[in-house]
C-alpha cells in the first residue's frame, strides 16, 4: 500500500500548485539529497522548518515557472521532469 499524500502550495500572488508525493518512494533521505544538491540547503531547512517543506517550496517554484514559461498543463510539467524522454530537470528525479 502506497503512502501518497497531497500538498497544496499557495503563493501570495494567488498562484497555487498541488503536489502528490508517495513517501514510500520519496523518503526523508531522498528529500535531503534533493535539498542538499542546491546551495543554501541549511538556510532552507531553518527557514521552512523541515526538509519536506523546503523541497515542496522549491519544487512548486520550479514547476510553476516551467508551466507558465512553456504554457504547459500538469501533464506537460510532469513530462519535463522525465529523463527517459530526453527532458529532465537538473537536481530533480523524474515524477
Amino acid at each position: 500500500m502506497s503512502n501518497i499524500k497531497k500538498y497544496i502550495i499557495d503563493y501570495d500572488w494567488k498562484a497555487s500548485i498541488e503536489i502528490e508525493i508517495d513517501h514510500d518512494v520519496m523518503t526523508e533521505e531522498k528529500l535531503h539529497q534533493i535539498n542538499n544538491f542546491w546551495s543554501d540547503s541549511e538556510y532552507r531547512l531553518n527557514k521552512h522548518g523541515s526538509v519536506l517543506n523546503a523541497v515542496l517550496i522549491m519544487l512548486a517554484q520550479h514547476a510553476l515557472l516551467i508551466a507558465i514559461s512553456s504554457d504547459l498543463n500538469a501533464y506537460g510539467v510532469v513530462c519535463e521532469f522525465d529523463w527517459n524522454d530526453g527532458n529532465g530537470q537538473e537536481g530533480w528525479p523524474p515524477m
